[in-house]
């Protein structure tokens, strides 16, 4: 019996170091798919997937305040930003069945603002219900075009990239408003005569996502 101990933890043992040891291999890009973004996944370095996005960033003069208990006007001008539209995007890539991913990584072809990845085994996906959130580099800022490995480690049927819109600043405009922003009162200044100025945005640029499984034994 004493043997047999000794030959059970030995055989864990074994077993324990060749899970550690197994290695990796790249899934092919055969068993992935993007119906909004497949060149994500086409495995084609040289091809460029941009996530869709309809929304722009518009700066200006607001009037803010009212009267005041005593009926005395206390507006005044602010200088505010708001989204209008959209602001975050996405994309999604399915696997043809449930795969354990150790990693992936991810070809930037510009800026990834505030980068998320959440995962789930459900089909269809209801990822505002039922996702995990992958916990390494969330929200983190890609600036450069070097590939970037993430951690998944986990069984993978649908996983989905969010980030946020990038300011096109050299295609923002400037709109002029044809009323004072005080409602017509002689305040206005040369400042705030043309108060508003719209920055288009637009999503990040990706050239490829790699998944990387175990390899098994």
């Amino acid at each position: 019996m004493k043997k047999l101990g000794v030959l059970s933890v030995l055989l864990i043992g074994i077993l324990g170091c060749a899970i550690l040891n197994q290695s990796t291999i790249e899934i092919d890009p055969s068993q992935l798919t993007s119906p909004t973004n497949p060149e994500l996944v086409d495995g084609n370095l040289e091809t460029v997937s941009t996530f869709g996005l309809n929304g722009h960033v518009e700066k200006g003069y607001e009037v803010q305040g009212g009267l005041t208990p005593r009926g005395n006007n206390s507006s005044e001008l602010k200088y505010v930003t708001s989204i209008k539209g959209g602001f975050r995007t996405e994309a999604v890539i399915k696997l043809d069945s449930p795969t354990y991913i150790t990693y992936i990584e991810i070809y930037p072809e510009s800026r990834i603002p505030r980068l998320a990845i959440v995962t789930t085994l459900d089909d269809p996906p209801k990822f505002e219900t039922s996702f995990e959130v992958v916990r390494d580099k969330q929200h983190a800022n890609i600036d450069s075009k070097q590939p970037v490995k993430i951690q998944i480690n986990r069984e993978v049927l649908y996983l989905r990239l969010t980030a946020d819109g990038i300011q096109d600043k050299k295609n923002s405009v400037r709109v002029k408003d044809e009323k004072s922003p005080f409602g017509g009162r002689n305040r206005i200044t040369e400042k705030n005569n043309a108060s508003r100025i719209q920055i288009p945005l637009k999503g990040a640029s990706i050239r490829e996502v790699k998944f990387y499984a175990r390899e098994k034994l």
